[in-house]
């Protein structure tokens, strides 16, 4: 326990709640579906069949009042050392639970310094807790895991990947350029920052058909 939230590893949990809690898990972090292509299947293979972690895998979660307030989704391996998810509530923000997630990361991952990569949009919600732990940013990463996204990558860097566009990204961004050019504006952030806005409306109208 810590400020009366509870705090505890996925793979300490008993058979039958770990398969509860696999969905629970699931439903407090799939919004970043939309900030992650594919974060859906990604998260499904941190598991096996029986929905055990896998042996490179551990998530620390905080639970107050039987909620899921926040959790750390890890990976460990002789590759790397990463805290791969960072997520605290709104509801649940400024109490000392992200500090407490993170001192519970290093101790598994036992690194004091683990990769760690988030998109920019967070980047003020994590800030302060980023600098009391030391994390420096090494990496500035634009179009990383969809094209109107920028991951900033902190202790390490990312591989390099090539980033297919389809068509209707090319038109979106054909569109949005030609506008940006008319304006005569050199912020090229604020255009990026809009075609973010556009992808994530795009996205939000894909998946209210799919779940119509």
């Amino acid at each position: 326990m810590y400020n009366n939230n509870h705090f505890f590893k996925y793979s300490d949990l008993p058979f039958q709640e770990k398969q509860i809690y696999f969905e629970r898990i699931y439903q407090f972090v799939n919004r970043l579906s939309w900030e992650y292509p594919n974060f859906s299947q990604w998260y499904r293979n941190l598991f096996s069949e029986n929905r055990e972690l896998n042996s490179n895998r551990e998530i620390i979660l905080c639970e107050s009042n039987y909620s899921l307030a926040g959790l750390a989704i890890l990976k460990s391996d002789e590759l790397e050392k990463k805290i791969c998810t960072l997520r605290v509530d709104k509801k649940f923000q400024r109490q000392g639970i992200g500090t407490k997630l993170v001192e519970m990361s290093l101790e598994w991952l036992e690194d004091d310094h683990p990769i760690i990569t988030m998109h920019k949009m967070k980047q003020n919600e994590f800030s302060s807790l980023l600098t009391y732990y030391g994390f420096q940013l090494e990496q500035t990463q634009r179009h990383y895991y969809n094209i109107f996204s920028t991951e900033l990558v902190y202790n390490g860097i990312l591989p390099e990947k090539k980033i297919l566009f389809n068509k209707i990204e090319m038109l979106d961004i054909e569109k949005l350029y030609r506008r940006f050019v008319s304006t005569g504006s050199s912020n090229f952030e604020a255009f990026l920052e809009e075609c973010l806005y556009v992808w994530y409306l795009r996205e939000n109208e894909r998946r209210m058909i799919m779940n119509s």
